[in-house]
């Protein structure tokens, strides 16, 4: 239906409780927030809250990736304990899926790539770098250079959010 004024206005990185969902007729997911009120799913970028991999130990800390809500999520064993949004790799250079670990940290380094192309970059600074694909050398790394946090937008690194990042690191 129309949208209620009596309603406030969400902005864009305001959290809210999901409660439900329901296949809309125009064939979108559509999320129950309460009071009411709906969003449609790709309005909405979701947190679910899994067990650890078996590699991981009672207790330890770990963290997720959802390539497809573009979430990031940290938990201390089973509990989640912090969640935020992210840019992963665009289709073009996708981030690796895999269970990784992070192999080196950085509080604030230069990353450059794409040399001699038109997405060439070379940014000098780049806070609370956490390698954790030796293979393609990808990091999870506070970006300060955009705000496309819930939407693809890298060349393969997991963009963060500067202070996500730093409580990350």
């Amino acid at each position: 239906g129309e949208p209620n004024p009596d309603f406030e206005r969400l902005e864009r990185y305001d959290f809210v409780q999901v409660y439900g969902a329901a296949l809309g007729e125009d064939d979108w997911i559509w999320y129950d927030i309460g009071d009411g009120r709906w969003i449609r799913q790709t309005q909405a970028s979701l947190v679910d809250v899994h067990e650890p991999p078996e590699e991981v130990g009672e207790g330890e800390f770990w963290t997720e990736i959802d390539l497809f809500e573009q979430t990031y999520a940290a938990y201390e064993g089973t509990r989640m304990v912090y969640a935020t949004l992210i840019s992963s790799g665009l289709n073009r250079w996708p981030t690796s899926e895999g269970i990784f670990q992070v192999w080196s940290r950085y509080y604030q380094t230069r990353m450059s790539g794409a040399e001699g192309k038109v997405d060439y970059y070379n940014i000098e600074d780049v806070p609370y770098t956490m390698y954790f694909d030796r293979h393609n050398e990808i990091a999870l790394h506070g970006a300060f250079w955009h705000d496309r946090y819930g939407f693809k937008h890298s060349h393969g690194c997991v963009n963060m959010p500067p202070r996500d990042a730093e409580w990350t690191y």
